[in-house]
């Protein structure tokens, strides 16, 4: 199956299927709590999805966890936008879900039409699909590679001034075929090759994957995506949204 990184945006084609991450929906309630008057983003998300399902005629959309935020529970925005975007999303394609950390009953939100995966994710051809919270179940071991969510994946940079920014990014990085046979015992000759996808939503926030702050190493050894923890980070492939290619995650 052909994979494609959708030039723009944090999305990949997989044959006729669009795929993304991470949308986050209601993260807005958050925010408000905290005294920061953002007004909802589901029209947008919405309008941005639909846009990408007529540029890439896209058959079926798949969304590999984190649609709504609230954890644990389900905000009253959430409660009320997750229904009406799901059956707009249903007018323009078949829609896919296979559920992140952030969505717990989130089958009750969603539109019978809805087809929800296993938290611990699918097979789709020979691509392995889920959220990349919890350790996928060793059937991903037959596919070409495993597409995960989660990391909120960036690249810190800065300039001569001091001025910093962060970029998501998408990564591409090879499994320890020694640290993954100490998981699934036995493994086959060829090891499936991880890729990370960035957040739908910007409002989601960003993590630099480059950061070498104390807590950022403490994130990426103990932290909560354990294929990550189990990959040649240094030797990972980074690559911008417009396709620019930046080099190995450890040299940057």
């Amino acid at each position: 199956m052909q994979l494609k990184f959708v030039t723009g945006e944090p999305a990949i084609l997989c044959g006729k299927a669009l795929v993304i991450s991470d949308l986050h929906i209601g993260i807005e309630y958050r925010y408000r709590k905290e005294g920061m008057n953002i007004p909802s983003q589901s029209g947008k998300l919405l309008e941005r999805i639909e846009k990408l399902l007529k540029k890439t005629r896209a058959k079926k959309l798949i969304i590999i966890g984190d649609i709504k935020h609230k954890v644990p529970g389900t905000s009253f925005q959430e409660e009320k936008e997750i229904p009406l975007f799901f059956s707009r999303l249903l007018e323009q394609a078949e829609v896919e879900i296979t559920p992140g950390n952030h969505d717990d009953r989130i089958e009750k939100l969603l539109p019978g039409k809805v087809t929800l995966h296993p938290s611990k994710g699918f097979m789709l051809g020979d691509t392995w699909l889920c959220h990349g919270h919890a350790w996928p179940v060793k059937e991903f071991l037959d596919s070409k590679r495993i597409v995960m969510g989660h990391n909120h994946a960036s690249i810190e940079l800065s300039d001569k001034l001091g001025y910093t920014w962060r970029d998501p990014v998408w990564v591409r990085a090879e499994l320890d075929r020694k640290k993954l046979s100490e998981r699934y015992k036995r493994i086959g000759k060829t090891t499936p090759e991880l890729i990370l996808i960035p957040p739908f939503n910007g409002f989601a926030g960003l993590v630099p994957l480059n950061k070498t702050a104390r807590d950022i190493r403490k994130y990426f050894r103990e932290g909560p995506n354990p294929m990550f923890r189990i990959s040649k980070k240094r030797e990972a492939k980074v690559y911008m949204l417009d396709g620019t290619f930046l080099g190995e995650l450890g040299k940057i």
